[in-house]
């Protein structure tokens, strides 16, 4: 285990731990990263790419809630445990490359570095905050609102050209499974998304227009 010992960035402590203990793994576009109720024993970091979380919501549906970016920390919960059943679904958005430490070196080292323990908690703080907007908004929000926040949400993943933002790694099934709804309503969504200048639809992507 490596010793405790200060470090400047939660960014810094990753590489640390990743590369003395931890590891780098490659996820594949839409591969799980763990599900749901799965015993966990690690903490994440993003090095590229981007990470959806999900939830299952009551009609069996899974909601994205959280769509994670290069340098977020996630599978933070209950750092009090070494494992964890994960409270939701991770999934990677796009060809993701992300860093894994076990949490109880995670946890050892925030002990140490307690300016990053406080960072910690913001972002464990956000995430619920984050999960209890989302799953409230299911209900306040139209189809149409609910794909259009995705969209704007997973942006940053997307190729920029000037100020617009396209695409492309995004299926109508997967846009669907994301905001808990069918293709069908979906595909509306889209169609009135577009006469409404938000968005123009290509063959296989997405346009957001400024």
């Amino acid at each position: 285990m490596t010793p405790g010992r200060q470090y400047s960035s939660l960014g810094k402590l990753f590489d640390d731990l990743a590369e003395n203990e931890g590891a780098t793994v490659n996820y594949d576009h839409g591969e799980t990263i763990y599900k749901e109720g799965e015993p966990d024993n690690k903490v994440y970091r993003i090095k590229s790419g981007g990470v959806s979380q999900s939830q299952r919501i009551p009609n069996g549906n899974l909601l994205t809630y959280q769509i994670l970016l290069p340098d977020d920390i996630f599978s933070t919960y209950h750092l009090s445990s070494s494992v964890v059943n994960q409270p939701c679904t991770a999934k990677s958005l796009v060809d993701s490359t992300l860093q894994e430490v076990l949490r109880d070196s995670f946890k050892e080292q925030l002990l140490n570095n307690p300016e990053l323990a406080l960072q910690v908690m913001d972002m464990i703080s956000d995430e619920l905050q984050s999960r209890d907007r989302t799953l409230e908004n299911q209900i306040s929000m139209t189809a149409k609102e609910r794909i259009y926040s995705i969209l704007n949400k997973v942006a940053p993943l997307g190729e920029k050209k000037g100020d617009r933002r396209i695409i492309r790694f995004l299926t109508r099934k997967e846009l669907a499974e994301m905001a808990g709804m069918t293709e069908e309503t979906v595909t509306r969504s889209l169609g009135e998304l577009e006469k409404e200048g938000l968005l123009k639809k290509n063959r296989g992507e997405v346009v957001l227009l400024p």
